[in-house]
């Protein structure tokens, strides 16, 4: 009888480690993977508006977040204070590290001021695709400038897609 014993016992640990196999293939081919990075506008949003650039303006350079120097390139071009080339070299450096992040995501920088100042916005980076699925976050900059305008702020939208 301790023979019988022996064999159903093997047989039952088999079963048990086969159901516990196809209990994990079932599952992890069920559960959804993650998004892919470049579809996910906040991880893009952190990746390119959190690095910092290099703007040249004139004889000098101005620093700052791709998300201050739109703020800023948005606001200047409004009010009609930005020195020559400035809001043109915000852009490229805006669109080059977007582009560095991901080839599928546009942002926008638009402000709304009060008059005399006109609403401007700022586009870079490349549209999303007609009839697409697109993911959107919006950052809200404040600006706090003391022009005519008043303290409007910014708001940076990006928009990313998968295909």
């Amino acid at each position: 009888m301790s023979h019988r014993r022996g064999l159903s016992t093997v047989l039952d640990v088999a079963v048990c480690v086969l159901l516990i196999g196809g209990a994990v293939t079932t599952l992890s081919t069920i559960v959804p993977t993650d998004p892919p990075a470049d579809s996910a506008p906040g991880a893009t949003a952190r990746t390119a508006l959190d690095s910092t650039a290099v703007v040249p303006v004139g004889d000098t350079t101005v620093r700052g977040s791709i998300a201050a120097l739109l703020a800023d390139a948005a606001v200047a071009r409004s009010a009609r204070i930005a020195p020559p080339g400035y809001v043109r070299a915000v852009e490229r450096v805006a669109t080059r590290r977007l582009a560095n992040a991901t080839r599928r995501a546009s942002l926008t920088a638009s402000w709304r001021p009060d008059d005399p100042c006109r609403t401007t916005a700022l586009t870079v980076g490349t549209p999303p695709p007609p009839g697409g699925a697109v993911d959107a976050v919006t950052l809200v900059v404040p600006t706090g400038n003391g022009t005519t305008c008043g303290d409007a702020p910014v708001h940076l939208t990006l928009r990313t897609w998968s295909r």
